[in-house]
């Protein structure tokens, strides 16, 4: 009897995954050597069927229970595929010897960086509290409540500006003078605007008037612009809307920073030449 051999799931094993059909999970745990497949003599085990889980949640996420059988046929397909080459005596070619110390290799080295890096980067509530505080600034969100005044070209807008330095009403204007028609009967009003709503030139204009100010003519795409901010509004975002991706940043920032510390520590410890000219 020969165990399964746990392989890494690459471009195969991608192939596999879209060739098998979902059906449903096998019910309860039991014994780890019972057989869950077989192919010609080899015996697939709930072990290695439990390994190939946890692998492929490793580089996907969860699988879920109802994709159990799908996994399964995956795998008797790679071991009918596995039987194959091994029948055409591949694994004795000098190239293949290669490629497979070469993936051997790598996996042990991720399993090497796994048990240093994992543990390290756990992210506790108070970090991420922490962070929320620390951050606050950068998850606050500004908007603008504005009225505009619109028209097609450059001496309408002028025109209108010279009248409201006048002392005529921006509403009234509006109203009177203002091409865009959603707005100019609410006498410009636009309502709330965050950041990214709308054009480059007329945000900029519009995030850097004060509270009842009235900007200068602005020409973006649509036309000229008069531009009037009504009031700011700074919003923080709630802590439970943005916990999970300060958690995943944090996370990043210290498997980054383990990785960088853990290979240090190795490289210390090792005695290397590096011969650039030779490889001219």
């Amino acid at each position: 009897m020969r165990r399964w051999a746990v392989v890494g799931v690459g471009v195969l094993g991608g192939i596999l995954w879209a060739l098998s059909v979902g059906a449903a999970a096998p019910e309860g745990q039991g014994d780890a050597k019972r057989v869950v497949a077989t192919v010609n003599m080899a015996e697939l085990t709930y072990d290695d069927f439990k390994q190939r889980i946890k692998m492929l949640e490793l580089e996907r996420g969860p699988v879920t229970p109802d994709r159990y059988l799908e996994v399964l046929r995956a795998m008797v397909r790679e071991e009918i595929l596995y039987q194959a080459a091994i029948g055409q005596q591949l694994d004795t070619k000098e190239e293949v010897k290669k490629r497979l110390e070469i993936s051997r290799r790598q996996v042990l080295i991720e399993e090497l960086l796994r048990q240093k890096v994992t543990p390290a980067s756990q992210v506790t509530e108070e970090e991420v509290k922490k962070a929320y505080e620390e951050n606050k600034i950068q998850l606050t969100t500004e908007a603008v409540k504005v009225s505009h005044i619109m028209v097609k070209t450059e001496t309408e807008a002028e025109t209108i500006q010279t009248e409201l330095k006048a002392g005529k009403s921006f509403e009234e204007l509006a109203k009177a003078k203002s091409q865009d028609a959603g707005s100019a009967e609410k006498g410009g009003e636009l309502g709330m605007l965050s950041r990214g709503q709308t054009e480059p030139e007329f945000e900029t204009a519009a995030f850097a008037l004060k509270d009842g100010e009235v900007s200068e003519v602005v020409k973006t795409q649509y036309g000229y612009h008069i531009i009037k901010v009504l009031s700011h509004e700074t919003t923080l975002q709630p802590y439970d809307a943005v916990k999970d991706r300060l958690r995943e940043m944090l996370e990043k920032q210290k498997q980054r920073d383990v990785l960088m510390k853990t290979m240090a520590e190795y490289e210390q410890g090792a005695k290397t030449e590096v011969y650039e000219d030779r490889l001219r």
